[in-house]
């Protein structure tokens, strides 16, 4: 049996496939997308090719655990720096997060992992978890009392794109935060909540 390095499989088998997916996420962010195969992984994460197979039966596959692992921390810290908050406060702390989060480096993994070339079931199954990043917005259109919220959310997106495009291309992450906060109001019609 081969010798493991935590107190349980289960546990050495959790940090395996961490260190594979920081591996993985170390070679999108040096190398870009198409250094990612599992040869190159395992190799980054110091463990054999057949280690990478034992948890990623693909590229494909290892490239939506990374966008899975990305996303869920994205969601994570969102939902910290939201909590107890509604309304307009939401909304507004969500779109400064946002734009800092994309002058911190965040989307960059995005926007490569964006060009990743993957079957189309992969890139909807990545797009379905992209759309659970906007819920925040949702919830906060809803305490506004917003008529169909999603209209307004899908809305809200293409100003956040934006935002983050400016971001990328050195754009202060704060006052772009504060325009699109400015459009956002004047949509929803003031601050008043």
């Amino acid at each position: 049996m081969p010798r493991i390095s935590a107190p349980t499989v289960a546990e050495h088998r959790a940090a395996q496939r961490t260190q594979l997916l920081s591996a993985a996420e170390a070679l999108i962010r040096d190398q870009g997308i198409d250094a990612v195969n599992p040869r190159t992984v395992g190799e980054q994460a110091g463990l054999a090719r057949s280690s990478v197979y034992e948890y990623f039966g693909s590229r494909d596959d290892i490239l939506v655990a990374v966008a899975i692992e990305a996303i869920d921390r994205w969601n994570a810290e969102i939902e910290s720096s939201l909590a107890g908050l509604a309304g307009t406060e939401r909304l507004e702390r969500f779109v400064h997060e946002t734009m800092q989060m994309a002058a911190d480096g965040h989307h960059d993994l995005a926007t490569r992992l964006g060009q990743a070339q993957l079957s189309p079931t992969k890139v909807d199954d990545i797009r379905r978890l992209h759309a659970t990043l906007l819920h925040p917005i949702e919830l906060a259109f809803s305490d506004l009392g917003v008529d169909d919220p999603m209209v307004d959310v899908m809305l809200t997106q293409g100003l956040l794109n934006a935002g983050v495009q400016l971001v990328d291309h050195g754009a202060d992450p704060a006052d772009v935060a504060e325009r699109i906060i400015r459009m956002l109001e004047t949509a929803v019609g003031g601050t008043s909540q």
